[in-house]
């Protein structure tokens, strides 16, 4: 993004802050800041059980599938989910910042609850959408609704994490790729946490393309690494 489509950008949002029309998009990157693996890591073992060399695998999303294929179950990415993201980590000064705005909407692939305790830190209500029957229900006066696009720690067993499950995603999650599809038209996006070397991020931006209509809001994002 060049000086000047910067300004523009930061110019827009500022309003979009003002008028209740901004979002947010927290990726990876803010995850692995606050002390959690990233892709690599917590796919290392796994590619050393199928004597493969994590640091030369290009698709993690597919190494992820291969496993889970050459196991004929995804036992043990799901015991890595709650090993890992159950572990403590610290909130760091973006997880703050996020919380501080007058933002009402934020989408995440990360499966950890860090966002949550940010807004909750903020003495803020939220309503967290984790899994799709969590669409039937709203809490009342919430400031934020999280959308865990991704799933859950909580839940690992139904998080997107293989190849399969970003192929069937529609299908399975299509209520968040409607609820995505309406925000991306009528909001303005802030993107953080994503970088060009997570394994998911051409999946990511596919969808969003795919979704992104003629009168979307412009967005921006920030890179820094991570898993989500």
């Amino acid at each position: 993004m060049s000086k000047l489509d910067r300004q523009r950008f930061l110019k827009e949002y500022a309003q979009a802050l003002r008028d209740g029309d901004a979002a947010v998009f927290a990726g990876a990157g803010i995850s692995r800041a606050a002390g959690y693996v990233d892709w690599k890591q917590l796919l290392k073992d796994i590619a050393a059980d199928l004597e493969l060399d994590v640091d030369r695998e290009s698709d993690l999303v597919a190494l992820a599938q291969f496993h889970v294929n050459h196991r004929k179950g995804r036992d043990r990415i799901n015991q890595l989910l709650i090993d890992e993201f159950l572990e403590h980590a610290e909130l760091t000064n973006v997880h703050h910042l996020i919380a501080s705005l007058p933002v009402h909407t934020v989408w995440t692939t990360n499966y950890d609850d860090l966002l949550e305790k940010a807004f909750e830190a903020a003495t803020k209500r939220i309503d967290v959408k984790r899994r799709k029957e969590d669409f039937s229900v709203t809490r009342k006066r919430s400031d934020v609704t999280i959308y865990k696009m991704h799933g859950d720690k909580t839940d690992p067993a139904n998080a997107v994490l293989t190849k399969e499950d970003y192929e069937s995603y529609n299908d399975e999650r299509e209520v968040f790729t409607i609820s995505l599809k309406g925000d991306l038209a009528r909001k303005t996006f802030l993107f953080l946490g994503f970088s060009f070397t997570d394994p998911n991020v051409l999946y990511i931006l596919n969808r969003v393309k795919q979704l992104l209509e003629k009168n979307s809001r412009c967005f921006a994002s920030v890179e820094t690494g991570g898993i989500g």
